[in-house]
């Protein structure tokens, strides 16, 4: 629980330091974490109310738009509860990630078309600039979700003997 909003803190500022450090590069992890830590959550109401939290967060800190990313976020959680599922495979999360992705840009680009003008090149070039660092970012929350799983898994399995 307390990594869960730890790395979604970290994500949240990475999300606006890397565009100012790397040009031409639109992050997503905030939705890597979604994604993995929403395959381990077992309190789906507590984890939709910590996406929305943190969307709103991430409104007030960089958009300009009260409540949509909170919105998005909580749609994004409770689709990758509903995908994934109880199966905790990569392959499986890892297209998950990148359909919240192409989902959380279609969004974003229906509800601010008043204040950008898009087009489907600036669309591809949004998800390809940063697929790499985005892809990079999620397979580094995996791990950690991996070791944060075995170190705990070990403890509950060793203090029930």
């Amino acid at each position: 629980m307390i990594t869960t909003i730890i790395l979604f803190m970290l994500s949240v500022l990475l999300e606006g330091i890397i565009p100012n450090v790397l040009r031409n590069v639109t992050p997503f992890f905030v939705i890597a974490v979604i994604v993995i830590w929403g395959m381990n959550f077992k309190h789906q109401k507590l984890f939709y109310y910590i996406s929305f939290i943190f969307g709103v967060l991430y409104d007030v800190i960089y958009n300009n738009t009260l409540f949509l990313t909170g919105f998005i976020y909580v749609l994004i959680a409770f689709l990758c509860f509903n995908i994934n599922g109880k199966n905790k495979y990569f392959i499986k999360a890892f297209f998950t990630y990148l359909l919240m992705c192409l989902l959380y840009i279609i969004i974003m680009v229906l509800f601010t078309f008043s204040y950008n003008q898009y087009n489907f090149k600036k669309v591809s070039d949004i998800l390809c600039d940063g697929l790499i660092i985005n892809v990079i970012y999620f397979l580094f929350i995996y791990l950690i979700y991996i070791v944060i799983n075995c170190i705990f898994g070990h403890r509950l399995k060793k203090s029930s003997y």
